[in-house]
């Protein structure tokens, strides 16, 4: 017990070291970070989830935002709670590894977990979240698991339901695979299931306290639906790396024989009692060879192949632990990269090829084969933030790359000096965070006017919006969005309704700094 409470203290003053140099400067907060920031505060002025704001992912994270930002409408509040949710979700993965491995090595995978997923670079980051709904998933998940394990019932249903009201698509998966689990060791579960309809609840209370109808969840439904069919989502997975892709199909295969000599070759030494030629030789060829975290879906696939070969020497604990890090990584199965939504169970995929592997291959050589490839990891995350740091700008608590920082500040002092309190603005694409810090309203269904906005919603849908609207100024901050397969708004995509902005508004004015903003006001009529 003292070495786990050690451990848990090292790893907060890890946490809060690393929490203290990377505030606020991880993710992008300018883009990705915009829409978290501008939806809560759209719920504080009366508007409603599905019926106002299209809404992709649960109400929760939204829900809880809004309380937070009647506390404070600084948005710091929201990371110290994103701070807070990834702290919690290292010590739930620590206390889960103890169940299964050495407490040393439990105490290796944490800091790791901290250092490369809860701090990633990545967009998809805990501490800057792209959708505080997979945080509050995650957390909720890793909860949930330990609880199960630890047979409390009654807070693995909770927290399933915690789920629910977050991540639909992870609830059905964690709920069926808990109820055969539960089924084949025999537990009686009935008098605890009601747990699970606790947020459920809340989340019914907000619709109707709302009046959001069910017409409302049809249409927000659909919408979804025609926006996960579009080409702007397909090359938004195509840039994350999915591995079936020709490109990286070839890539993945390459690294894989790369990483197969280097564990093969470094296994040699370590057996002749070559250790320190073979941390050298593991450490050196990982740097050379790892520098954007690929293989992270032929990790996912090779634990699949192991767990199947090895079916029989297997406990149930074991099995559920490798089912559960399948389930909280489903998202980015078919990713190659851990930068992209797999950052969220990298570890725990790893972890679980860990003890799978240790059936029949030495745990100390496994452990400090992982070791080497995590810290070349680290070395690389560590790398980004060095090469890449980001620069404080005028509006408090809000980082940018250098690039940027001018630009946004130019921006920002002219709607402070040139827009009224009583006339309101959109910034396009992505340029909520504006909204936000000046308090405006948005007033728009759709929430970004990025490709995937236009080809789910159409120009003549978001024209009849503005032309109801009457928006007076409508400001095109610059944001390459190749991301989404085309180049820029005006050039490639929206040219119909950048057209009817060209008709009916005049360009009063661009600033320029690294980039251009032009910023049109809405022609007397």
């Amino acid at each position: 017990m003292k070495k786990i409470k050690f451990h848990i203290s090292l790893i907060t003053i890890i946490f809060l070291i690393l929490s203290f140099l990377l505030f606020g400067k991880t993710g992008n907060m300018l883009i990705d970070f915009s829409r978290e920031a501008y939806i809560p505060y759209q719920m504080l002025t009366k508007e409603a989830l599905s019926k106002d704001i299209f809404q992709i992912y649960g109400f929760w994270g939204y829900f809880i935002n809004s309380f937070l930002y009647k506390i404070s409408l600084n948005h710091k509040i929201l990371l110290f709670e994103a701070h807070l949710l990834a702290y919690l979700s290292s010590i739930g993965f620590y206390l889960i590894a103890i169940n299964y491995v050495k407490r040393n090595y439990a105490f290796i995978f944490t800091i790791f977990f901290i250092s490369i997923n809860i701090f990633s670079n990545s967009i998809f980051s805990f501490v800057m979240p792209y959708s505080y709904s997979m945080i509050w998933a995650v957390f909720s998940g890793i909860y949930m698991f330990y609880f199960l394990i630890k047979k409390n019932l009654n807070l693995v249903f909770l927290f399933l339901g915690l789920i629910f009201v977050n991540r639909l698509e992870l609830f059905i998966l964690f709920f069926i695979t808990t109820i055969i689990y539960l089924c084949i060791k025999k537990i009686n579960f009935l008098k605890n299931l009601p747990w699970v309809l606790l947020f459920p609840f809340l989340n019914l209370i907000y619709l109707i306290t709302n009046k959001i109808s069910l017409d409302d969840l049809v249409v927000n439904f659909n919408f979804i639906k025609l926006m996960s069919s579009t080409q702007a989502i397909k090359n938004l997975y195509e840039i994350t790396g999915v591995f079936f892709s020709k490109k990286y199909f070839i890539q993945n295969i390459e690294e894989l024989i790369i990483y197969i000599l280097i564990f093969g070759i470094g296994y040699i030494f370590y057996k002749k009692n070559y250790k320190i030629s073979s941390v050298l030789f593991i450490l050196l060829t990982m740097l050379l060879f790892n520098q954007d975290g690929h293989l992270y879906s032929l990790g996912a696939i090779l634990l699949i192949i192991l767990a199947i070969i090895n079916f029989k020497k297997l406990n149930k604990k074991t099995l559920l632990l490798i089912v559960f890090s399948l389930i909280l990584s489903s998202k980015a199965l078919f990713n190659t990269s851990y930068l992209g939504y797999g950052n969220f169970g990298y570890i725990f995929i790893l972890f679980s090829t860990f003890i799978v592997c240790s059936n029949f291959i030495s745990k100390k050589y496994l452990i400090l084969f992982i070791t080497m490839l995590l810290i070349s990891q680290n070395i690389s995350n560590a790398m980004y933030y060095i090469k890449n740091p980001k620069t404080k700008t005028k509006t408090n608590g809000i980082y940018l790359t250098k690039d940027y920082t001018e630009i946004f500040n130019k921006t920002n002092d002219f709607i402070e000096k040139n827009i009224k309190k009583d006339e309101n603005f959109i910034v396009i694409p992505e340029g909520q965070i504006f909204n936000y810090i000046h308090k405006k309203p948005w007033e728009f269904y759709n929430s970004t006017f990025t490709p995937l906005d236009f080809e789910t919603f159409k120009d003549e849908q978001l024209i009849n919006k503005l032309e109801t609207n009457k928006t007076p100024y409508i400001i095109f901050f610059p944001r390459n969005t190749m991301d989404y397969g085309k180049i820029s708004i005006c050039y490639d995509y929206g040219v119909d309704f950048c057209t009817y902005v060209m008709d009916n508004y005049t360009r009063i004015a661009i600033l320029e700094d690294n980039y251009k903003v032009l910023i049109f006001k809405r022609n007397e009529k």
